[in-house]
């Protein structure tokens, strides 16, 4: 471990006595000769003396431990590539096509793929969230879409409720967003999973208790209120244009209403 004092000396100490027991008044012939010759010294005096702490020879501690280590998984090569994605959120990927759920996603956005050559990962490349993932398959010419028990709204559902777990007011807000809004709740779902990553819990709660207060529970309302509150320039890092046009107009109604 690097800059570790408690390592640094244990190190030191074994480089000197390789210094001091091996080379020291050796005469170099030749890389091949000198490790030939420091493997038969390591076997003879490193693991072939009884060790002073364990009292026991590490030759056949080895031994008798080398029963219980486990094989080194096969290294797999993962190769990354970065694509960007149509306006239904389908990407291109070697003669396919996979279907993204890029939720308020801006086309701007460049979607990470990672291929280990059995599955292939989709993530957003500004932020590491994983979107979908696909096996890998050797035809082309194919229309990917997510598999049924993989659902990133849900997903996008679970990670909301956790990170609002402690706010009743959020959970209570969640709630009445499914109420209000049914049809579309997956997706109001993973557009406030989307705000996590720009504003903060006290932001956020600011917003949720207005759009309770309002009995206007929705992804929507809430990122206009933000961005009434807080301002438009957070808003403007991750909407797509036209949402956030949309945003803004509401987001001025809401400064009207409130200031009269």
């Amino acid at each position: 471990r690097p800059r570790d004092p408690q390592s640094k000396g244990k190190v030191e100490e074994v480089i000197g006595y390789i210094k001091q027991s091996f080379l020291e008044g050796r005469i170099y012939t030749g890389i091949d000769c000198l490790n030939s010759a420091a493997l038969a010294w390591l076997d003879r005096e490193g693991n072939g003396r009884i060790h002073t702490v364990t009292r026991k020879v590490p030759r056949e501690m080895f031994m008798e431990e080398q029963k219980y280590l486990l094989h080194v998984k096969p290294y797999s090569e993962v190769s990354s590539t970065v694509a960007s994605f149509d306006k239904d959120g389908v990407v291109n990927y070697k003669g396919n096509r996979y279907l993204i759920n890029t939720g308020m996603m801006d086309a701007h956005i460049r979607i990470r793929i990672e291929d280990d050559g059995e599955m292939l990962l989709f993530y957003d490349a500004e932020t590491n969230d994983l979107l979908a993932k696909y096996p890998v398959t050797e035809d082309t010419g194919q229309l990917f879409k997510p598999e049924e028990n993989y659902s990133r709204d849900r997903v996008s559902l679970t990670i909301i409720k956790q990170y609002f777990a402690e706010y009743e007011i959020a959970q209570e807000f969640i709630r009445r967003m499914e109420q209000q809004q049914p049809k579309y709740f997956n997706t109001h779902c993973i557009r406030l999973y989307r705000m996590t990553k720009f504003y903060t819990i006290g932001q956020l709660l600011d917003g949720i208790e207005y759009c309770i207060d309002n009995e206007r529970c929705s992804a929507y309302e809430l990122l206009a209120y933000l961005m009434y509150q807080y301002g438009e320039h957070i808003a403007k890092k991750f909407l797509p244009n036209q949402q956030y046009f949309n945003h803004l107009a509401r987001s001025k109604e809401i400064r009207r209403e409130i200031n009269g």
